[in-house]
């Protein structure tokens, strides 16, 4: 009897019809020059993208002039896409886990977007220590995923039937820390496009946002956290984190 991973992940995209649509980056590049502002490797870095869809951030990367890019993702039918559009670009298709636990100090950067939340809390532990052991020294991984402490944020949790697990910046900037990484930072993310929806979307989120911060204070106590970097009371949709290889 196959699993529901075997089943969803082999056309993981065609069975979301619209909502992941392909359009080569078009409606994802604007998204990342605003969130990953500060993504700033060397020019000759060389790149993981784990789970790469149908390539849209490598694409980007193209875009920006990096030439080392690699991208690993479970979908065949994402994949060719990918494929198809970005045919310079070494891609794999396989599992993600077991592609991190065969290779050792070869990458600058790997990124993951919208990976952890499908890992079930064993694998999100092997994910992590498998991307220490794959960077070089002093590289970076760089993870978004949504945050489990945002206002709907079960909407985004329960709306993908392969979500596994959900996290907050202070359990993510957690899994980070024992999984050996020295430096963390964990920020939230709340993307809004500048068209007039986007402006009208982002103003009417602000009341909602502060409100729920203040909440959260509330919950937990103190107004700051002991970490600068870790923004523990969040409640942006998103969050974005780098953590970087101290291992010598």
């Amino acid at each position: 009897m196959s699993s529901y991973r075997e089943i969803l992940y082999s056309s993981y995209s065609l069975n979301f019809g619209e909502l992941k649509a392909f359009d080569e980056g078009k409606s994802q590049f604007p998204l990342y020059e605003v969130v990953y502002s500060n993504f700033h490797p060397a020019s000759d870095a060389v790149i993981l993208d784990v789970g790469c869809g149908k390539g849209e951030w490598l694409g980007w990367l193209k875009r920006r002039g990096y030439t080392s890019l690699v991208g690993i993702d479970g979908s065949a039918s994402d994949l060719e896409i990918a494929r198809a559009w970005l045919p310079e670009v070494e891609l794999h298709h396989g599992n993600l886990l077991e592609y991190l636990d065969g290779i050792e100090s070869c990458y600058d950067v790997i990124h993951a977007k919208d990976v952890i939340e499908h890992l079930n809390k064993d694998e999100i532990v092997r994910l992590l220590l498998g991307a220490r052991k794959a960077l070089k020294p002093g590289g970076q991984l760089w993870i978004q995923t949504f945050n489990a402490q945002a206002p709907l944020a079960a909407a985004t949790r329960y709306g993908d039937f392969t979500h596994e697990s959900g996290l907050t910046p202070q359990s993510l900037a957690q899994c980070l820390a024992a999984c050996g990484f020295g430096s963390v930072k964990v920020r939230g993310v709340h993307y809004c496009s500048a068209s007039l929806s986007g402006r009208v979307r982002k103003l009417l989120s602000l009341p909602v946002n502060w409100v729920s911060r203040l909440i959260l204070r509330l919950r937990h106590g103190g107004t700051a956290s002991s970490n600068a970097d870790v923004d523990r009371f969040s409640v942006m949709p998103d969050m974005l984190a780098l953590a970087v290889n101290d291992r010598k």
